[in-house]
């Protein structure tokens, strides 16, 4: 990457998307400090990143890898405060978290007992567990079939609505962008740069049919996928 200069306000979701290998992950965990850039520097509230801040939470694309498989539900949800709450409280807010996600009376099952997408519902629950102000989200719903996959978007959407998270998706996925996103920062190929950043205009909240048939969606989609595809092409 070279010359990346983007601003993110509080509140706002934004999605980065690009050609495979452009370096999304990379901006991505530069910013939750997984990464260090050779030049420049990550800053949350004017405070440069020198490690995992506090106030943000990583939603990785490999879900199944990310939780435990030797502790329940509730148990790896807790997993996110039980060091600052204690193990009770941390559990018993578990549950409630479990059942914001829509898997209320899960809390004993164990990840190996769930599909993909209840377990990426659980690894959605321990991420609000720990209350961030930013959530990156890191592809994390390329691994799960096209139905799961909808649902799991509108899950995302009405959590940010009632949360007011400040959200960083990074993403392959055009639809996933426009559907999801106040705005859609579009990667050029390596070495990457900002080739353009998009409004995405569309009102919310927003329907999983009805938002995709709008003709401002259809819009963008035509033209980001033109210009991706173009850019593969050449």
């Amino acid at each position: 990457m070279q010359g990346i200069s983007l601003e993110v306000p509080e509140g706002e979701f934004l999605a980065v998307l690009g050609p495979s290998g452009c370096g999304k992950s990379t901006l991505l965990q530069m910013v939750a400090g997984l990464a260090t850039p050779s030049e420049g520097e990550a800053r949350i509230n004017g405070r440069a990143v020198a490690g995992p801040p506090p106030e943000a939470v990583y939603l990785f694309q490999q879900y199944n890898r990310s939780l435990l498989p030797w502790r329940n539900c509730r148990d790896n949800v807790a997993f996110a405060t039980e060091h600052r709450l204690g193990r009770k409280p941390a559990r018993a807010a578990a549950d409630e978290h479990l059942a914001s996600v829509g898997l209320a009376g899960f809390g004993d099952h164990y990840p190996w007992q769930l599909s993909g997408g209840m377990q990426q519902r659980v690894a959605i629950a321990r991420a609000l567990a720990a209350e961030p102000a930013l959530l990156l989200m890191d592809e994390p719903f390329s691994a799960v079939d096209a139905l799961t996959r909808i649902q799991l978007q509108s899950l995302i959407l009405d959590i940010w609505a009632r949360r007011r998270l400040t959200v960083m998706l990074v993403t392959h996925d055009v639809e996933e962008a426009i559907f999801l996103a106040d705005r859609i920062a579009v990667l050029t190929p390596r070495p990457s740069t900002i080739g353009e950043v998009i409004e995405v205009g569309l009102p919310r909240p927003r329907d999983a049919i009805a938002t995709r048939e709008a003709p401002r969606f259809l819009e963008l989609r035509h033209h980001l996928l033109n210009r991706l595809l173009a850019r593969d092409a050449a």
